[in-house]
């Protein structure tokens, strides 16, 4: 592309960033300098978490994943405007290219951004706190009483002490423990999964919730990142006896899986839904999986066609409500059907 027709069409900059004595974000600066300057700048900073221990005390830190360079879309007068201002941004210049500036076509961004979501989202163990652990699952303590014990996870009823009971081996045979531990590596998942229906129902808010940042250009917090990825993993082996129940995992494991980063298995459950979705008869449940698919697409006409097939339709239940609910969030001019 020649220089002058770069220089009106917004592109993706390659910038250093080095926070002054503010020490603001970069996302702040953006947000700041969009503002005074009415422009739409968008920033791609992408990081992932690391486990780290101080003083005896595990938690994780996010770290950012390329070092002080980041990524800022605007159009050449933007960015030059942006790195001339006191805020810490400066070009990146590439010597080997006939362009000055370090520029990446959409294309090749789209691609770096979901390696980036999937190093976000690879989280190094799990709070119990956000997870639901089952019957078989093998797992790690990483920190209370014995971090580092391996074993498999036994549930315990009406339990609330915070213990967690495994059935380790010792190579003579098998001990039962109670462990006190707040956070747990999940090493193996439990084969045939208990509760499929129930897991599916209680997973689509949390699916919403991320569908929402994702559309937003934000980053999932821990806790929901922790509940996607534990269902992705969960569930990925499941097959289930229903067409219609089977249509509903696999699109939201395409979902899911495409807004932590999994794009592989993203793809295998897209293709797998694709072969049940005619099984999928009513209308609400079609809406829904309308909406999901629009939005990781970011197909607003997708978007519109799913909220007519409804509108006319009165909500008969709380999953009905939570649908349009969904479609008035994301189409502006559209009410949402009447309760």
């Amino acid at each position: 592309m020649k220089s002058e027709d770069r220089s009106a069409n917004p592109s993706w900059y390659v910038l250093n960033y080095v926070a002054g004595p503010s020490r603001k974000p970069a996302f702040r600066e953006i947000e700041q300098f969009n503002s005074a300057n009415s422009s739409s700048l968008q920033l791609f900073a992408p990081t992932y978490v690391v486990r780290e221990e101080r003083q005896g005390e595990l938690r994780m830190r996010t770290v950012s994943l390329t070092f002080h360079y980041v990524f800022v879309r605007g159009t050449l007068p933007q960015i030059k405007q942006l790195c001339i201002s006191p805020n810490g941004f400066s070009f990146l210049i590439d010597r080997s290219s006939e362009e000055r500036y370090a520029v990446i076509d959409d294309a090749r961004m789209a691609g770096f951004m979901n390696i980036a979501r999937a190093y976000r989202n690879c989280l190094p163990y799990f709070s119990l706190n956000d997870i639901d652990l089952e019957d078989g699952d093998v797992v790690e303590v990483i920190s209370g009483d014995f971090p580092g014990l391996v074993g498999t996870y036994i549930p315990r009823p009406r339990s609330n002490s915070g213990d967690i009971a495994l059935h380790v081996y010792n190579n003579v045979g098998t001990m039962a423990f109670n462990v006190k531990a707040s956070d747990v590596r999940v090493i193996e998942f439990a084969r045939n999964s208990t509760r499929a229906n129930d897991q599916i129902d209680a997973f689509m808010p949390h699916l919403l919730k991320a569908l929402r940042l994702y559309a937003a250009g934000e980053p999932l917090t821990t806790t929901l990142a922790a509940k996607l990825s534990m269902f992705c993993g969960r569930m990925e082996v499941a097959r289930l006896n229903s067409r219609k129940l089977d249509a509903r995992l696999q699109l939201m494991l395409h979902a899911a899986s495409h807004i932590i980063g999994n794009m592989a298995q993203s793809s295998a459950s897209l293709g797998r839904y694709e072969k049940l979705k005619d099984s999928v008869t009513n209308p609400w449940t079609s809406a829904a999986h309308t909406l999901v698919l629009a939005v990781i697409s970011g197909d607003h006409g997708q978007l519109a066609a799913g909220y007519e097939a409804i509108k006319a339709l009165q909500p008969a239940s709380k999953s009905h409500r939570m649908i349009a609910d969904e479609y008035a969030y994301y189409l502006t001019g559209y009410p949402a059907p009447d309760a």
